[in-house]
């Protein structure tokens, strides 16, 4: 008969069996899960967040898993425009990710989607550290479209907080980015928050570039949204200046997509249509509307604009002044309720702390170094004592060496003998030179001073330019000159080509007959120009040599003369 312990434990393990197949059968199934959801992500954020609900996060097996499972759903209830509080799973995946080195992606995605919910609500300060923080590790990897979002952010902090300048530069930066990433839709948000900020700075023409671009991307890409806000950014372009011209096609198109906005953007729009079209009662009308459906501070400043517009076409200058004093008074409202929590001065307090943590990792580095000199000079005095006993070894060494020391003194001074010969071949050389082309040089001379002067020296006139015209048309003695000048005066012609790739052919061959020793009457000779040509390209030529950082130039200048 069998234990009864026994016989316990197999109907316990028959019974937990299905259990446990169960359990491995649905990791599998998450685990397979979160590659489509990832994919999802970019296109389709609803469908993936529909996903992600079928399941819930005690369900994955592992902490990774679950930690991957919160951060998904975040990513996705941010990216779907869900108003739902993911701090509980954010605070999940945080605690794991940070704990892993490896997953420093991971680890900027969840403190991306904290620095989002910190944003929704409204505590611009910590999403800002968060995001600098972001930056900072991001900086090191090469993730342009993760990046990008991040300089997004960092760029309506900034605009929120009417610092202009700032939020251009993190837009552009992330047009740059999503520029490498092939983002068309993202590319479009960036070029359309750097042409509300060169709005708010009055830099029409940059605002008008930026528009444009964002205008064709969106029309590219075919979205309503992006039209629209491109479309609204016109028109108000056009009521700060007059000189962007909109045409009565693009004019009806804009009345198409904001007929039906209701919002208080929307119908300050639509005045500034009916602006354009000189349709001032209409205009009136739709400021009215907007004004009574302002729901932030923010939307009054361009009505207020648009308003005062309207006013002074239609000759109502009293309610013109009103409106512009509104708008500056305004404006200076939100200037001083901005500067009461700067978004620098964030940005200036997470550096110096930052430096403070460098301080405290630089003395505890410091500690360190001093164990490691100790360590060191312990192995130094260790290495002294093994050296002093080899001492003995040395000597017989130093014996040696002083023999290989003789021989290559005999070796150098058999040296210096070989160059006081190639510098004695060198003089032998150069009066080759002299002697060889002093018979071209006379009779180049005698040719330029008499030619046309008689007509009993025709005949001598007419061999001696033959003769020089033939030297100066063949390639060979050309080339003959350039070997005879670089071994003259150390591969001169060999250095000016190296230094100076771009030289024409012409100034090439002027250089070498100069460097030659030829007087400029005969090079205008052999380069069929007059003297005074000649004179002007040997100026030009020592002039650019002159100004050039070559490293021979010293060279050239002392041949040029």
């Amino acid at each position: 008969m069998n234990n009864p312990i026994e016989m316990k434990r197999q109907i316990f393990a028959f019974c937990f069996l299905p259990f446990l197949c169960l359990t491995c059968t649905d990791r599998v199934r998450t685990v397979d899960l979160f590659p489509r959801v990832e994919k999802l992500l970019m296109t389709a954020p609803d469908s993936a967040l529909f996903l992600l609900q079928r399941i819930s996060a005690e369900e994955c097996g592992n902490r990774a898993d679950r930690a991957r499972y919160a951060l998904l759903y975040a990513e996705a209830a941010d990216r779907s425009g869900v108003k739902e509080n993911c701090d509980s799973m954010l605070l999940l995946a945080w605690d794991y990710y940070r704990e892993q080195p490896r997953e420093i992606r991971n680890l900027c995605r969840t403190l991306y989607c904290q620095g989002r919910s910190k944003l929704r609500q409204g505590d611009k300060p910590a999403a800002l550290r968060l995001f600098l923080e972001i930056e900072e590790k991001l900086i090191h990897l090469d993730e342009p479209y993760y990046l990008g979002l991040l300089y997004l952010r960092i760029g309506e902090v900034y605009r929120s907080e009417l610092n202009f300048v700032r939020a251009y530069r993190y837009d552009r930066e992330a047009y740059n980015l999503f520029l490498r990433s092939k983002d068309t839709r993202r590319m479009v948000e960036a070029l359309l928050g750097m042409t509300f900020s060169a709005l708010r700075m009055r830099d029409l023409e940059s605002a008008q570039h930026d528009c444009s671009l964002a205008f064709e991307l969106a029309n590219e890409w075919q979205d309503e949204s992006l039209l629209k806000r491109c479309l609204g950014y016109f028109a108000t372009l056009n009521v700060l200046s007059d000189t962007v011209l909109i045409s009565d096609s693009l004019l009806q198109r804009m009345e198409f997509l904001f007929h039906d906005d209701t919002t208080a953007s929307g119908r300050c729009t639509m005045a500034q249509i009916h602006l354009l079209r000189h349709d001032l009662d209409s205009a009136r009308l739709y400021i009215k509307i907007a004004e009574n459906r302002v729901s932030t501070t923010e939307e009054w400043p361009l009505l207020l604009y648009t308003a005062f517009r309207i006013d002074i076409q239609a000759g109502r200058y009293q309610e013109a002044t009103q409106n512009i004093h509104r708008f500056i008074f305004l404006n200076d409202s939100l200037t001083r309720t901005a500067m009461q929590i700067s978004a620098g001065m964030i940005e200036k307090e997470y550096f110096r702390e930052r430096a403070a943590f460098s301080d405290y990792k630089m003395k505890n580095r410091e500690m360190w170094e001093l164990v490691v000199a100790g360590g060191v000079l312990l192995v130094l005095g260790i290495a002294g004592y093994l050296i002093r006993q080899q001492i003995r070894l040395h000597k017989e060494r130093k014996e040696r060496y002083w023999w290989l020391v003789q021989e290559m003194q005999c070796k150098y001074r058999e040296l210096v003998a070989v160059i006081q010969q190639k510098c004695h071949t060198e003089i032998r050389l150069k009066g080759v030179i002299a002697s060889r082309f002093d018979i071209v040089n006379r009779l180049g001379k005698t040719l330029y001073e008499r030619e046309n002067t008689a007509l009993g020296q025709t005949a001598i006139v007419r061999q001696v330019k033959q003769l020089v015209d033939s030297f100066a048309e063949n390639g060979e003695m050309l080339q003959e000159l350039e070997q005879i000048v670089n071994m003259a005066h150390d591969n001169a012609m060999q250095k000016l080509k190296n230094d100076f790739p771009n030289m024409k052919d012409a100034d090439m061959r002027l250089l070498c007959y100069i460097f030659g020793g030829f007087s400029p009457q005969v090079i205008s000779l052999f380069m069929r120009d007059s003297v005074a040509n000649i004179y002007a390209r040997k100026s030009r030529l020592k002039a650019r040599i002159k100004a050039s950082d070559s490293p021979n130039k010293e060279l050239f200048l002392t041949l040029l003369g």
